[in-house]
């Protein structure tokens, strides 16, 4: 049910405002939301295993949905893929919001670069792997910033290709204005996802599980490959 949640809600704005509080009480305090959102802004797959090609591109909208102090939260991005030479795709994606409360104008970007081990086949599932950077500014007062690394594996079956992939990344949050000490994790996640592909059009919904907290992610778009 969350992740239909998640889908209308991305189709029927872009930009939403989440519930997010810029100026925590405690260092505990801040280590904790440094953790939440880090986790929310992580870069995520949202796609198959299989590799775009040299005349393939992705140009979708996606939301992912978290949990943030206590309120269901949704990020909006705006996602471009593009296919390379020898296997390669890169990808990214750009978030901007309101806080509301603080009126902190936040921002969001992410980048990956996916080598496709396999290329997959009728009998054999595609194989890719997969390095990431994300970055987030609270108003130039509080940032995060991850680095992951993850792989993945998907198997078409016509329209539908199911997939499944494991991976960590590392979580920093720093404080601009000196008041508390910088935040760092490390993260292991596992997710499993569906993409429907329908002429130029695609629909991918995921799940995620990060060190025991859910999250579900949809991105519609559109998608052609080699």
């Amino acid at each position: 049910m969350k992740i239909v949640v998640v889908l209308l809600g991305m189709l029927a704005v872009l930009l939403v405002s989440t519930r997010v509080q810029a100026a925590p009480g405690s260092q505990a305090e801040f280590d904790a939301l440094m953790d939440e959102f880090g986790v929310l802004t992580s870069y995520r797959a949202v796609a198959s295993a299989e590799p775009l090609g040299i005349l393939g591109f992705d140009v979708s909208l996606e939301g992912t949905s978290g949990t943030y102090e206590g309120s269901d939260v949704v990020l909006p991005k705006i996602k471009f893929q593009k296919g390379l030479i020898a296997g390669l795709d890169v990808a990214g994606y750009y978030s901007s919001f309101t806080v509301p409360g603080d009126n902190a104008n936040t921002t969001a970007y992410g980048v990956a670069l996916t080598y496709a081990i396999w290329d997959g086949s009728t009998i054999a599932p595609a194989w890719n792997v997969r390095g990431s950077y994300t970055s987030t500014d609270v108003s130039g007062i509080v940032k995060t910033t991850t680095t992951g690394i993850d792989t993945s594996m998907s198997k078409g079956l016509g329209p539908i290709t199911p997939y499944v992939g494991i991976g960590m990344f590392t979580l920093n949050g720093t404080d601009a204005t000196a008041t508390y000490t910088g935040y760092s994790a490390s993260k292991t996640r596992y997710y499993y996802g569906v993409s429907f592909d329908l002429l130029a059009l695609n629909l991918t919904l995921e799940g995620d599980n990060t060190d025991g907290v859910n999250s579900y992610s949809a991105k519609i778009g559109f998608r052609i490959g080699d």
